[in-house]
């Protein structure tokens, strides 16, 4: 009896320990999970259930959200000031992005390439980065006395070398363009920085055997440089496209989605749904529908970019 009872008690006394290692981690993630779910998760699916019902608490008189099923995404679909805002993202984002990339990574490869003392590229490097420090309200606002029609130092520029100058917040394609520019100024620090990194990291003697072989720097740059930095540059393009799909603060100082809604993107649409015209229930399915069609984008780049010998 006495042998079973000291067996039972050893047995407790092993799984005490196994039992307070498997609950620890759990008790150490348990706060963090809990804040996730109530600051993301919880108003995820708050949001998600809302985009199935009409709410607009701006009404005189004040009724609940009710259920109408699909009908805030069949009137999204049929909606054509969505579309028009959707094709300028296409444009902002599609050819924004990528310039802000491409720019970003030529003057990366060109800093490290061509500029040989320490200190001037690090001068350099923080000249660029310094605009990224700046609030984008702020930003907006010079941008926006920059290319100002009348009095702007962009169109006295080109005046200066024989051009009327242009009417940058007056047209949708110009305007949009403007917008492009005054994030671009701001924002190429960032893949600048993040291939600069990259380039730094590569080995040299990758390109003295190169050399040795023959290799023209045209081949160096094809066969080591741009598969190195590959991932990063997908890595650089994602980053700046999540801030594409938010962009915001810029418009509304600069154009506000003029003249009249020619500019606007459709997060900006979003904003005059739900905060204007308080249509809660729509702006929700808005949403979902930017939310989900930007992660699909990022996840076929994500893809392409990593696919064997896409580059």
């Amino acid at each position: 009896m006495s042998t079973t009872r000291d067996s039972l008690q050893e047995r407790i006394a092993v799984n005490i320990p196994i039992r307070r290692e498997k609950l620890t981690p759990l008790l150490l993630v348990g706060p963090a999970l809990v804040t996730v779910f109530l600051v993301t998760i919880g108003p995820m699916l708050w949001s998600l259930w809302l985009s199935f019902n009409r709410w607009t608490p701006s009404s005189i008189t004040y009724q609940e959200p009710t259920f109408n099923g699909i009908g805030n995404f069949a009137w999204l679909f049929t909606e054509g000031r969505f579309w028009d805002s959707a094709i300028n993202f296409v444009y902002y984002g599609g050819v924004g992005v990528t310039v802000q990339v491409l720019l970003g990574t030529a003057l990366a490869l060109a800093l490290y390439n061509y500029v040989e003392r320490r200190s001037v590229r690090i001068g350099l490097l923080t000249l660029f980065a310094v605009p990224m420090m700046i609030a984008p309200l702020v930003a907006g606002r010079i941008w926006q006395l920059l290319l100002l029609p009348g009095g702007g130092a962009v169109n006295g520029i080109l005046g200066m070398v024989g051009n009327s100058g242009l009417p940058w917040l007056q047209s949708r394609w110009l305007g949009l363009t403007a917008l492009m520019i005054a994030d671009t100024w701001q924002w190429v620090g960032l893949p600048l920085l993040i291939i600069y990194g990259g380039r730094a990291s590569i080995p040299d003697s990758m390109y003295e055997a190169a050399q040795v072989n023959g290799a023209s720097r045209w081949m160096q740059f094809r066969r080591i440089t741009l598969p190195q930095l590959q991932t990063l540059i997908a890595i650089a393009f994602i980053l700046r496209f999540m801030d594409a799909y938010k962009f915001f603060d810029k418009l509304f100082i600069i154009t506000r989605g003029g003249p009249g809604t020619q500019t606007e993107l459709p997060t900006f649409y979003t904003y005059i749904v739900g905060f204007s015209e308080f249509n809660i229930g729509r702006a929700a399915a808005l949403t979902w529908v930017i939310g989900l069609g930007s992660i699909l984008t990022m996840l076929l780049f994500w893809r392409f970019m990593n696919t064997e010998g896409s580059v």
